[in-house]
C-alpha cells in the first residue's frame, strides 16, 4: 500500500481529493477491506471503499475527499485489512488543514 498517509490543505467550503493504492504484487488473488474513516465528514471516501479483490500482479486506487466546513485542522485514520500474511492490518493517516485564504 502506497502512501501511508495523505494531508490535505484547502479552504473551508471546498474540497481537495488524494489517492491510495493497494497492490497485489503475490501469486495469489489479495482480498482486502476499506474501511471508512470515523471523521466522516470532513474525510469520506469516493471510490474503492468495504470489500475488494485484487488479481495478481494488480493494484487498486482508493480515492479520499476532504470537505472542511470550517477553518482548523482534522485528522482521522483508515484501517485495511486483508489476507495478506504480512500485512494482515494497515492504515493510512488522514491530516487535513483548512484554513481561509489571505487576499
Amino acid at each position: 500500500m502506497s502512501p501511508h498517509s495523505l494531508h490535505f490543505d484547502t479552504a473551508p467550503g471546498t474540497t481537495e481529493r488524494e489517492n491510495f493504492t493497494i497492490s497485489d504484487t503475490g501469486t495469489g488473488t489479495l482480498h482486502a477491506n476499506v474501511g471508512l474513516p470515523k471523521h466522516d465528514p470532513p474525510f469520506s471516501i469516493l471510490s474503492n471503499s468495504g470489500a475488494l479483490t485484487i488479481p495478481p500482479g494488480s493494484s487498486v486506487t482508493v480515492t479520499v475527499q476532504y470537505a472542511p466546513a470550517k477553518k482548523g485542522s482534522n485528522s482521522d485514520k483508515i484501517l485495511i485489512t486483508s489476507d495478506d500474511r504480512k500485512h494482515k492490518k494497515d492504515t493510512v493517516d488522514l491530516k487535513g488543514k483548512s484554513k481561509v485564504p489571505k487576499h
